[in-house]
């Protein structure tokens, strides 16, 4: 968890929540240590939703920031079928996995919040000719990040989950 993730995670720390923090390999360095940390959860990989919930045990979740990203630069030249691939199963496959283990564990109650972090790159309207083409991927795998946001927010609806 590095960036707008392990940021999020020190404010909710600092405020006196519990955070649990998860990270691909090992906790940051600068990681506070009021942060549970959860090391090997790696939302491009299949079973990252079942290590998570397994991981918890039981415990029941308010708030699930979803943050992880992957920008593999290409233009349309030099396109990368794996770059591309990592950047969906990053942005739009892997956290409609993680939500679903979450929710199947019985973490998520009436009133928990699931926020998955996009960016400006996912939306069509935003995009202009003036910026040109290119990192296929990136922009793709975001607008399909927000659509799956979208579809998690109709399936979790009836279940109390934002």
């Amino acid at each position: 968890m590095l960036g707008l993730g392990l940021e999020l995670a020190k404010q909710y720390a600092e405020r006196g929540d519990t955070v649990y923090g998860t990270a691909r390999s090992s906790k940051p360095e600068d990681a506070p240590s009021k942060i549970n940390w959860i090391d090997g959860i790696d939302v491009a990989e299949e079973s990252a939703g079942s290590k998570l919930a397994k991981a918890l045990d039981g415990q029941k979740l308010d708030t699930v920031i979803l943050a992880a990203g992957y920008f593999g630069f290409e233009t349309f030249d030099e396109l990368d079928f794996e770059k591309e691939l990592l950047m969906y199963k990053t942005s739009a496959i892997g956290p409609v996995f993680v939500v679903q283990k979450l929710h199947k564990a019985g973490l998520l109650s009436k009133g928990s919040k699931v926020i998955i972090i996009s960016s400006e790159s996912g939306s069509i309207t935003l995009r202009h000719e003036c910026e040109g083409g290119g990192n296929y991927g990136h922009h793709a795998s975001k607008a399909a990040s927000n659509m799956v946001g979208k579809l998690l927010s109709l399936d979790l609806k009836e279940h109390g989950v934002a």
